[in-house]
Order: C-alpha cells, then structure tokens, then sequence
C-alpha cells in the first residue's frame, strides 16, 4: 500500500488584535513614508522653472497687446503736417544739390542745410545769368541773324565795315561783350587775316607804358606777327606816339604795324565763348 501523505501544517493565523479597553486611548497612526530629500529638490527646482515660464509669457502677452494698442493709437492719431512738406523738402534740395545724402538725414541736419540755400541761390542765379548770356551771344551774334560774325575755334569774330579810330573802335567792341581781337596761335594770325583787306585795328597796345605791348582782352602777350622793321625796337625820333596795332593784310602772316590810334580804320572784335559751359 502507498504511503499516505503527510498532512500539511496549518497556517498560523494572524493574531487577532484585541479590542480596545473601553475607556482606554486609540494607539497613534503610523507615521508618513519620508521622501527622499533628492526628490523633494527636483520638484522645488520644476516649480521655479515653470513660474518663471508663466511670467515671462505673461508679460510677453502684455507687452504684445500694450504694442497694439500704441499702434492703434498712432494709426489713428492725425498726422503731422510737417511731415510731406519735409519729405519734398529732402527730395528737392537732394536733387537740387545733387547730394542724395539729404534724403537720409534728420529734420535738424535738413534744417541746417536750409540756412545755406540763400547762397546756393545766389551762385546758380549767377551761372544761370552767365549761361544765358553764352547762349544769347553764340545765336545773337553767332552767325545765325547778322551774319557778320564768323565763328573760329571757341571764339566769334566781327568784321567791320565802317571804320573808326582804335578808341572807338574798342567801345564799340566792349559794347557787344567783347574786345578788340587777341592773336595768340599761328592759326588764329593765318584765320584773321584771311578775313580782311584793309588795314584792321586789333586789341594790341602799348599806350600804358611804351613798348610793353598788352591785349585789350587781358590775355598773355605770348605771339609777336611784326611787319618788317616794326616793333619791339621803337625809332625815336617819330613825332606822334604810335600806341595801337592793326593788321596790315599782305602775302605773308608777319603783318603787323603800329599806327597812330586816332587813324580811322575797320576793327575786328573777338568773343570768347567757353563751349564747355554751354
């Protein structure tokens, strides 16, 4: 027969708790598990980080709306009345002074440039008028209505028909803006003196200190086109002063003769005309 199984140990039960003694006081309540103080540091730490967060987006969102609402308030604002007048202001003086410059700058630095305008005024008044009188002289007197003046290089040339003394004769020059002629190149001696058959007076003189020759035009004295035995050297024994030059029309460009300036001869004016200017 097999052998029978051992019985298995019964269970010890729990001992039961005894009932509390009327009268007798309640046992305390089992302290609370303490946590790690790691644990209690990290929390501390992600709480600070989120309010941090929470501010900062709040005050993001106030400043967000305080900007709209100044916004707003600008748009709605009426505008200055100051402000087109300056802006074409900027724009005029900028292209006037061909200084784009001024576009960029400040009302103060345009205020500024505002005090100058009165003498920038006056300088383009002033080449304005110069111009005008460029261009009056090159149509005038150009050869487009009289047809009396001959145009060389950057100059026009006046060939009279009457004759004066050199006097006269400078005057009449002077009152058309101009002076009787100055030769200061061979070309200019060979192109003059193809326009003439008479003796001619030119702006040549020594009437300011004898035989220091001097052009009525202010140019320098740098070419000499003396006939033959005619100054530099001056004879002394002649008894009126011979102070004024004219061109004496021969086959060769070595034709000039000092004369008595009272003598009644044609004249030939000379303009300069600065082409670039124009």
């Amino acid at each position: 027969m097999a052998p029978k199984p051992k019985a298995k140990p019964k269970a010890k039960a729990p001992p039961k708790k005894k009932a509390p003694t009327p009268g007798s006081p309640s046992p305390p309540p089992p302290p609370p598990p303490r946590k790690p103080i790691v644990l209690l540091m990290n929390e501390t730490r992600v709480k600070v980080v989120w309010t941090v967060i929470t501010i900062a987006i709040i005050t993001l969102i106030a400043v967000a709306i305080g900007m709209g609402v100044s916004y707003r308030k600008l748009k709605r604002a009426p505008k200055d009345p100051r402000t087109d007048p300056l802006i074409t202001l900027r724009s005029t003086m900028a292209a006037s002074l061909n200084r784009p410059k001024i576009n960029s700058e400040n009302a103060m630095q345009v205020a500024e440039e505002v005090k100058t305008l009165p003498d920038h005024l006056e300088e383009a008044e002033k080449a304005y008028k110069k111009r005008k009188l460029k261009y009056q002289s090159f149509f005038l007197k150009g050869g487009k209505s009289s047809g009396r003046w001959d145009a060389f290089g950057r100059n026009l040339y006046y060939i009279s028909k009457g004759k004066k003394s050199w006097y006269d004769a400078e005057n009449f020059c002077e009152s058309r803006d101009a002076h009787l002629a100055s030769i200061l190149t061979d070309e200019e001696q060979n192109f003059v003196t193809s326009l003439l058959s008479d003796p001619t007076w030119i702006g040549l003189t020594d009437e300011t200190e004898e035989g220091k020759w001097e052009w009525t035009d202010g140019s320098r004295f740098k070419k000499e086109y003396w006939s033959h035995n005619e100054p530099p050297h001056r004879q002394q024994n002649r008894e009126i002063e011979e102070d004024c030059v004219s061109i004496v029309p021969a086959s060769n460009n070595y034709n000039w003769n000092d004369a008595y300036c009272h003598e009644q001869r044609r004249w030939v004016c000379k303009e300069n005309l600065d082409i670039e200017e124009l």
